[in-house]
């Protein structure tokens, strides 16, 4: 059923609504925490286990032992907190090559059971002192949604279109983002157009540039439940004339939350687009709720998940506002290497309502995760 053109009231309200707020009304399962029963037999795992190599305080002592390879330091908290629980139990569990790490980290599953393997990477935890999300929060990315977890990553954009008006419009984009301390995250996307009407020449060119800043507010990795805050600032460098930028400087305060429930994960958010010359372009609310699940590696680097997305818009405020728009984004997110630092995502945009900017969008992006590093 196709929807008709309608005002943001109910629809957006309930929309925005359930993308952000209901995401954690229900507790889930997370990471484990220590108890001081547990702590002390976590410890004494570690010792036996792990210290030979690793040192009792966490920071590495490969002399004698045998190993080549660099030792990480877990008191070092961007390095603690950039893998998540199930990605360290794997390296414990089955080795280094698992993960695509080195040969050298031996498999432990024959002499530790599944729940002694989680005391000790509870234990890994604690070298850390300071209050960082933890990487459990750091859910796989949507294709449209924005994500609350802080990232060090450099992402590639893709976006077809066919527009109600036959034309093409394509866009790659670049985007850098960057981890500042333990909650915080900068990033500068760079894109570039192309507009292909039905009747007259091709155009192309460098769009609007976005920065960007986000902050977490709120997260708890028991419940598994993350909550951020942000602005991003749309800096007029596209072309006015040849319809490859807005004209004009906008300002746009989101919010993004995660929460997962075992293996199924929702993420919502909410942003507000003001732009400073609103003859030249309309005042816009984007929600947006994008739903995952794996399917196959669960777990693992490699990981495929099944993503489906619910994108609204509504706009107001210039002459020829589209109000509500409700777009469905089936897609996938497929992990291509066993470190898990490259992963491909992949869908197709359908309008639902009448109101509408294309009759389809076919989209995906390329990331590469950064590893942290540390000015010495």
């Amino acid at each position: 059923m196709i929807l008709g053109a309608q005002p943001m009231n109910r629809i957006a309200l309930g929309f925005a609504g359930l993308a952000l707020f209901l995401l954690g009304v229900s507790a889930g399962w997370g990471a484990t925490r220590l108890m001081s029963k547990e702590l002390q037999e976590a410890k004494e795992l570690y010792s036996d286990a792990c210290a030979s190599c690793h040192g009792d305080n966490g920071k590495g002592q490969a002399s004698g032992t045998g190993v080549t390879v660099e030792l990480p330091d877990f008191t070092w908290c961007a390095f603690n907190a950039d893998e998540s629980d199930r990605d360290w139990s794997l390296v414990v569990a089955e080795g280094g090559p698992a993960a695509g790490r080195s040969e050298q980290m031996p498999s432990f599953n024959a002499v530790l059971t599944e729940q002694q393997i989680k005391l000790v990477v509870a234990y890994l935890r604690t070298f850390c002192k300071e209050d960082w999300p933890s990487a459990d929060l750091n859910f796989p990315g949507p294709l449209v949604t924005e994500k609350a977890y802080p990232e060090n990553e450099i992402v590639f954009t893709w976006n077809f279109a066919r527009a109600t008006s036959a034309q093409r419009d394509s866009q790659f984009g670049w985007t850098f983002e960057k981890r500042i301390g333990a909650r915080s995250q900068i990033e500068l996307s760079i894109p570039f157009n192309i507009r292909d009407p039905k009747d007259g020449a091709t155009v192309g060119g460098v769009g609007d540039l976005d920065a960007g800043i986000k902050h977490v507010l709120y997260d708890n990795p028991e419940s598994l439940f993350i909550l951020s805050g942000g602005l991003e600032v749309g800096i007029p460098t596209g072309s006015f004339r040849r319809e490859l930028g807005e004209g004009t400087t906008t300002l746009a305060p989101f919010l993004a939350s995660g929460k997962a429930w075992g293996d199924f994960i929702a993420q919502g958010s909410l942003k507000f687009e003001y732009p400073f010359v609103t003859r030249r372009a309309p005042k816009g609310i984007f929600y947006d709720l994008a739903l995952s699940y794996p399917i196959f590696d669960q777990g693992r680097g490699t990981e495929f998940q099944a993503l489906m997305e619910f994108n609204g818009k509504s706009e107001w405020g210039n002459q020829s506002p589209k109000h509500f728009q409700l777009y469905l984004t089936p897609g996938f997110r497929k992990g291509l290497v066993a470190a898990g630092n490259w992963a491909i995502g992949f869908g197709v945009q359908v309008p639902v309502t009448h109101e509408r900017e294309a009759n389809y969008r076919v989209l995906g992006y390329l990331l590469y995760e950064l590893p942290p590093w540390r000015l010495e």
